[in-house]
C-alpha cells in the first residue's frame, strides 16, 4: 500500500475516533438528560395526578374514569393505584414497543427511568399509592432522531474532513513524487537530479540521492576523458589525428565481416605525391602543418556521417571508409576536394599531385582483395604523374547506374514484403564463468532467388530507399512471432530511423502491450553513433522500451567514447563492444587496456559488457580476464556446436 494511501487512512481513521466518541459522548450525555426529565416529569405528573385523584372524595367510579382519562393520552406506559395493603386497585400499562426507533438503538441506549409515586388522600384517610411512568417512546424517538442528525453530521464533517486531507496530503507530500520518480531512475541506472524540496526530511534524502548521482555522472565523464585519451595515444596518428594503419584494417575487416548496414559502401585511398620533395624543400615543420590540416578536413568528413573512418595509412597514403555509401566516385571527389583546398591554402599545388582511387565493398569481401584493387588503380594513377580520380569495378552491378541500382532494389523489397522474404537468422550470445546462453542475436535475411541475403548486403539499399523505419517494424513483427514460438531472449537491431521516428515509440509501445510475455524477452539495439547523434530521441525509446520489460542495449561500441558520460541518466542494460577492438585482443596491449577499463566504468553503473565478432578461443579467455561479461561471434557459435 502506498504511504499517500496509509497517510489517507490514518486521517480518516483519527477523525471517525473522534467524532466516533464525540457521537458516543454526546448520545450518552442526552441520554441521561432525557432520563433525568422523565423522571422529573414522573414525579410531577404523579403528584398533580395524585392531588386531583384526592379531591375525588374516594370515589371507585371517578377513580378510575380519571385514572383511565389519563391513560388514553398515550403519554403513559404505566399508571396504577394500590391500596394502603399493596393491592392492585386500578391498574393500566401500555407494553407496546416502540417503533420510534430501531430495536438494536434501544438495546445499545436504554432508557431506564424510575417511576413517579405519590400518596392518595380522602381527607385524613389515605386511599393509596398512585405510581406513574410516562413511555419511553418519545424520549427514543427524540433520542434516535438527534443520534442520526449528529451522525450524519459527523459523516459529512469526515467526508470533507478526508477530501481536505486528501488535498492537503497531495501539497504535502507532492515532493514524495520527485523523490519516488529519482529513486526509480536510479533503479533503473538513471542517475538523474532534481529540485530541492522545501520539506527537511525530503530534502535530505534528495540531497543525498543529487550527491549520488552527480557522483556518478562525474565519474562517467572522467573515466570517459580517460578512455578517449588512452584510445588517441594508441590509435592515433599524432600528426594528423586519424587512426593508424593498424586499427583502420581492424575497422575494416570487422565492418566486412559484419551483418549490418555498414557492411557494404565505399573505400578510398588518397596520396599525396611529392611528400618526400616537400620535406626537402618546405622543412619538415611546415610539412606536418600540412598533415595535420589534411587530418583535420578528412576527420571532418569521417564526423559528418554515421562510421565514417580516417585514416593515415603510411606517409603519403590516406584513407576514407564510408560504411552505406554506393558512390565511390563522390566519395573520391569529396577527399580529393578537401585535400586539395589545404594545399591551395598554402600554395603547395604545383609540388603536389593527389591521386586516388575508390571503389564499393560489401558484405564477404577480403581486405586483400580490395586493396590489391585500389593500390593497383592508385599506382597507376600515381605513374602517370596527374592527380587522377580512378574508380575500379569489382562487377557487372558496379558497372550500372545508381538510378538503376536503386530501382532493381525497390522492386526486391516491394516483392519481399509482399511475399514474406525476410526473416531472422540467430547467432548465440554467451555470458558468465559457464558461458551460459543469453540471448539470440538476430540479424535479418531476405531469401531471394533461393539466397539467403545477410542484412549488410542489402540495408544499405533499404537506407538509401527510405525503407529502414518500414524495416524495422517488420523486424519487431518477426522477433515477437519468434519468442512466442520459441521463448527464447532474442535481440534485434534497430537502425536510426527508429529514433527519428517520433511515431516508432508508440507503435512499438502498442505491440509490446499486445505480445504478452514475449516483450521481456526481447532485446532492442541502436549502433553507437545514432544513439549519441539522437541521445534524447534514445532516451524516450528506452523509457518505452523498460516499461514492457525489453532490455536495451547499444552496439558496436567503442568509436565515441567521450560521449559514455552522457550516458548517465538513459537507463541502459548493456553495451556491446565493437568487434575492430576485439581483434586479437590476446595481443594487443592497448586494447586490453581500453576494454578493461570500460568495462570498470559500465559495471560501476550496472551496465553487461559484451563483445562483437570473438573468433577464438583465446580472445574469448582475454576477454574474460579483462572483466567483459559475455561475447558473441564465431568462437560462441562454435562453442554452442559442440555443447
Amino acid at each position: 500500500m502506498s504511504l499517500f494511501k496509509q497517510l489517507w487512512l490514518a486521517v480518516i481513521l483519527l477523525l471517525s475516533v473522534v467524532f466516533g466518541g464525540s457521537l458516543i459522548v454526546n448520545s450518552l450525555s442526552a441520554k441521561n438528560y432525557l432520563e433525568q426529565q422523565l423522571y422529573m416529569k414522573n414525579v410531577d405528573n404523579a403528584n398533580a395526578l395524585a392531588l386531583s385523584l384526592t379531591q375525588q372524595q374516594a370515589d371507585a367510579v371517578l377513580l378510575e374514569l380519571t385514572l383511565a382519562a389519563q391513560f388514553d393520552t398515550g403519554h403513559y406506559e404505566l399508571i396504577e393505584l394500590r391500596d394502603p395493603a399493596g393491592n392492585s386497585i386500578i391498574r393500566r400499562e401500555d407494553s407496546g414497543a416502540s417503533d420510534t426507533a430501531p430495536e438494536w438503538f434501544m438495546q445499545l441506549l436504554p432508557i431506564e427511568v424510575a417511576a413517579g409515586q405519590a400518596q392518595v388522600q380522602s381527607g385524613w384517610q389515605q386511599v393509596g399509592t398512585l405510581t406513574l411512568r410516562s413511555h419511553s417512546r418519545f424520549a427514543y424517538r427524540e433520542l434516535w432522531a438527534s443520534t442520526r442528525q449528529l451522525a450524519l453530521l459527523f459523516l459529512v464533517a469526515v467526508l470533507l474532513a478526508g477530501l481536505l486531507g486528501s488535498y492537503l496530503l497531495r501539497i504535502i507530500l507532492r515532493p514524495l513524487d520527485a523523490v519516488i520518480e529519482q529513486a526509480e531512475a536510479i533503479g533503473e541506472r538513471r542517475f538523474i537530479t532534481i529540485a530541492e524540496p522545501r520539506t527537511r526530511e525530503f530534502r535530505r534524502v534528495v540531497a543525498a540521492m543529487n550527491l549520488l548521482s552527480d557522483r556518478i555522472r562525474a565519474m562517467l565523464k572522467q573515466e570517459a576523458s580517460r578512455l578517449e585519451k588512452w584510445q588517441r595515444e594508441a590509435h592515433l596518428d599524432k600528426v594528423t589525428g586519424l587512426l593508424n594503419r593498424t586499427p583502420f584494417m581492424q575497422t575494416l575487416e570487422a565492418a566486412l565481416e559484419s551483418d549490418d548496414v555498414n557492411a557494404s559502401g565505399s573505400l578510398a585511398l588518397i596520396r599525396l605525391g611529392g611528400l618526400a620533395r616537400l620535406n626537402q624543400t618546405y622543412g619538415r615543420k611546415a610539412v606536418d602543418g600540412l598533415l595535420a590540416e589534411v587530418g583535420t578536413a578528412l576527420n571532418r568528413i569521417a564526423a559528418g556521417q554515421s562510421r565514417w573512418v580516417a585514416a593515415r595509412l603510411n606517409g603519403a597514403d590516406f584513407a576514407l571508409l564510408a560504411a552505406r555509401s554506393i558512390t565511390p566516385e563522390q566519395v573520391g571527389q569529396e577527399i580529393q576536394h578537401a585535400v586539395r583546398e589545404v594545399i591551395e591554402n598554402r600554395a603547395m599545388q604545383q609540388d603536389i599531385t593527389l591521386p586516388c582511387a575508390a571503389t564499393l565493398f560489401e558484405h564477404g569481401d577480403s581486405i586483400a582483395a580490395l586493396m590489391t584493387r585500389l593500390d593497383g588503380a592508385l599506382i597507376a594513377a600515381d605513374r602517370e604523374g596527374q592527380s587522377r580520380l580512378s574508380v575500379p569495378q569489382a562487377g557487372d552491378i558496379e558497372m550500372m547506374p545508381v538510378r538503376e541500382q536503386m530501382q532493381r532494389w525497390q522492386s526486391i523489397f516491394d516483392q519481399a514484403f509482399e511475399k514474406q522474404k525476410f526473416s531472422l537468422a540467430r547467432f548465440p550470445v554467451a555470458a558468465g564463468p559457464n558461458r551460459e546462453l543469453l540471448h539470440y542475436e538476430a540479424p535479418l535475411r531476405l531469401e531471394r532467388e533461393g539466397e539467403q541475403l545477410t542484412a549488410g548486403s542489402f540495408l544499405a539499399w533499404a537506407n538509401r530507399l527510405q525503407l529502414s523505419a518500414e524495416l524495422d517494424r517488420h523486424v519487431i513483427d518477426l522477433a515477437l512471432r519468434m519468442i512466442a514460438v520459441s521463448g527464447r531472449q532474442l535481440a534485434v537491431n534497430l537502425s536510426a530511423d527508429a529514433l527519428v521516428d517520433t511515431g516508432f515509440p508508440h507503435w512499438l509501445g502498442d505491440h509490446l502491450a499486445n505480445s504478452g510475455e514475449a516483450a521481456a524477452r526481447l532485446w532492442l539495439e541502436v549502433p553507437e553513433t545514432a544513439a549519441f547523434r539522437h541521445l534524447d530521441s534514445f532516451r524516450k525509446l528506452c523509457a518505452r522500451a523498460r516499461t514492457y520489460g525489453c532490455k536495451v542495449g547499444i552496439e558496436h561500441v567503442g568509436h565515441q567514447l567521450a560521449d559514455i558520460g552522457r550516458l548517465h541518466d538513459v537507463g541502459l542494460d548493456y553495451l556491446k563492444v565493437d568487434a575492430s577492438f576485439v581483434r586479437d585482443i590476446d595481443c594487443n596491449s592497448d586494447n586490453q587496456t581500453l576494454l578493461r577499463t570500460l568495462a570498470t566504468v559500465a559495471h560501476s553503473i550496472g551496465l553487461t559488457v559484451i563483445a562483437e565478432g570473438v573468433r577464438t578461443e583465446t580472445e574469448w579467455r582475454q576477454l574474460e580476464a579483462l572483466g567483459i561479461d559475455g561475447a558473441t561471434g564465431p568462437a560462441v557459435t562454435a562453442h554452442e556446436q559442440r555443447e
